[in-house]
């Protein structure tokens, strides 16, 4: 799956159609979140009163389930009728009997009768509407109840049971002026929210902990909005190398060519499968999803005990395949290039934004060291100016829309300027090197801000912030994300190291380490072996022993490394 972006170019009519769409898709998004606050809301009050009344968390989880059980086996019951009817009205096989809950056994009788008598009827059309309004409304009133959270597909079953209303009574009664596809994917988009959300409590989701989600407020929020269409009836096409058709928009002119794009389509290596379309700053852009057909120059096949062979991109995926039996494989090898080039360890930091213990370009000794490009230094200017004249203007005006617009224009100019050079960067890296092997950097605990309390101020605040400020602008996590994929891509392999590697406090030469070394001396001094080398060239090289320690493995009876 590969996203093709492309800058439209649209009128000022269309422009304002583009708005539209993206506003329905956040209408959406707050219905589904309203929904799904509004359920566990009510979760959570007939937990506290449980909890009140004495019981522990497990018992009055329980009791909430053992509540709703009765309620939520009706829904079983009443889905399964329905979808029974589903594929009989559309030629389908008929869905097996299947055993129903306890004290449904009447209801389901009941239903298989119904069904039995309207065989050949027609009337199966009518009972297949009836069952939609029954399993709707059972449905919402478990979501009221606190019983359940509507998914995805329940908020857009909901939305379809109100979208008729006046406005007034929660109801969008415009709906039919835009496609449809903007109101499922605001709810898919909230679904997702709210799965994080839930991952990050239970502690499924890395990193930071993510808050309760949030409601999406016009002018505040990015625009965006998805659409999507049946392969095999395409509506999203390029027309052209210039033109972008899309549902419900029509032809947009692009700024730049879809030639790419179109010519895979063409030769059948390319099926599309969604657009998303995104306002940054002042730009529409517009980002093809595509299933592609492309080489890949090496691949990993993971081989069963039973002789199955399955394929992967990465060898990660392989690895985790055989945790459960089998042995791994690799298909093809990496490219004359890479493998003239090998192994680089990379050290991102401040000073530079990469240091390589190879260089990117064989014919130039210099490119050892990448610079940073610098590009919100060299914009702060000009970013300072537009800032000012925005705080000089009064809330609510027709001025200080156009100031805000000015220093969107501004910070959008740089993300595009940052995300240029970090693609060309990660492209050579994954095309030059067979591996490359970058450490895994806490992001957050380096741009951690050194202000303090009242009680006890940081030392050094203004300093840490310049350093935050440059090492946020550098964007490593960025570059990490665009080497996983493009390593995949390209047949080479990206190996991040533990994070309790002690990379820049050891010794490459003697392998001793030397605690009262600091990144902010630019010379590595060991007092073992008496080694006095340039921090960077002593870092990319302990980087590189570690990762060969990483890559090598040992025989054994299963295949594992």
């Amino acid at each position: 799956m590969r996203a093709y972006r492309f800058a439209l170019d649209p009128s000022d009519a269309e422009r304002a159609e583009l708005a539209r769409y993206a506003g329905a898709c956040r209408w959406a998004f707050n219905y589904a979140l309203a929904k799904k606050t509004q359920s566990h809301q009510a979760w959570a009050e007939r937990r506290t009163a449980y909890l009140a009344a004495g019981l522990s968390e497990a018992e009055a989880k329980a009791r909430i389930k053992a509540d709703g059980a009765e309620l939520t086996d009706r829904i079983k019951v009443w889905d399964h009728h329905r979808k029974s009817l589903m594929n009989t009205a559309t030629g389908k096989q008929p869905l097996p009997a299947t055993r129903p809950p306890a004290g449904q056994e009447a209801l389901e009788r009941r239903l298989a009768a119904a069904r039995a008598d309207a065989a050949g009827t027609g009337r199966e059309r009518q009972l297949l509407a009836e069952a939609r309004t029954t399993v709707n409304a059972l449905k919402a009133e478990a979501f009221s109840a606190g019983y359940r959270t509507p998914n995805a597909t329940d908020t857009s079953a909901l939305w379809r049971m109100e979208r008729d209303l006046p406005r007034e009574e929660g109801g969008s009664p415009w709906w039919a002026e835009v496609n449809v596809y903007c109101f499922t994917s605001g709810f898919d988009r909230a679904q997702v929210a709210w799965k994080y959300w839930q991952d990050s409590l239970a502690g499924r989701r890395a990193g930071r902990r993510n808050g309760y989600p949030r409601f999406k407020k016009k002018g505040r929020t990015a625009e965006s909005f998805s659409l999507f269409h049946d392969v095999k009836r395409p509506i999203i096409r390029l027309d052209g190398y210039r033109r972008l058709v899309m549902p419900g928009l029509g032809s947009i002119r692009i700024h730049d060519t879809g030639k790419r794009l179109a010519r895979l389509v063409e030769r059948g290596q390319a099926v599309i499968q969604s657009v998303t379309v995104t306002r940054g700053g002042h730009r529409w852009y517009a980002s093809v999803l595509a299933k592609v057909r492309q080489d890949v120059p090496v691949l990993w096949e993971h081989v069963d005990d039973d002789g199955t062979r399955v394929r992967h991109l990465t060898r990660a995926q392989a690895e985790k395949a055989a945790e459960t039996g089998g042995r791994i494989e690799q298909i093809g090898r990496p490219t004359a290039r890479q493998r003239a080039g090998g192994l680089v360890g990379i050290d991102l930091g401040s000073r530079y934004l990469a240091a390589l213990s190879s260089p990117l370009d064989p014919s130039d000794p210099a490119s050892i060291l990448v610079p940073h490009p610098r590009l919100l230094a060299d914009s702060l200017a000009k970013l300072a100016k537009a800032q000012r004249t925005l705080s000089r203007t009064q809330r609510g005006s027709q001025r200080r829309e156009k100031a805000a617009a000015r220093v969107a224009r501004v910070h959008h100019q740089i993300k595009v300027r940052r995300a240029s050079f970090l693609h060309g960067l990660s492209k050579k890296l994954a095309t030059r090197f067979t591996h490359v092997a970058i450490e895994d950097l806490r992001l957050t605990a380096l741009t951690a801000s050194a202000k303090g309390s009242p009680d006890q101020p940081g030392k050094n605040v203004k300093v840490t912030a310049r350093f935050n400020r440059h090492l946020l602008d550098a964007a490593l996590g960025s570059l990490r994300s665009k080497l996983a994929y493009k390593t995949a891509w390209y047949g080479s392999q990206l190996v991040i190291l533990d994070k309790a590697e002690p990379v820049a406090s050891t010794c490459a030469k003697c392998t001793e380490r030397n605690p009262s070394s600091t990144p902010s001396r630019s010379k590595f001094h060991c007092p073992s072996c008496g080694a006095v080398v340039h921090r960077h060239e002593n870092s990319t090289a302990n980087i590189v022993h570690a990762a060969r320690r990483q890559l090598t493995t040992v025989a054994s009876d299963r295949g594992r490394p």
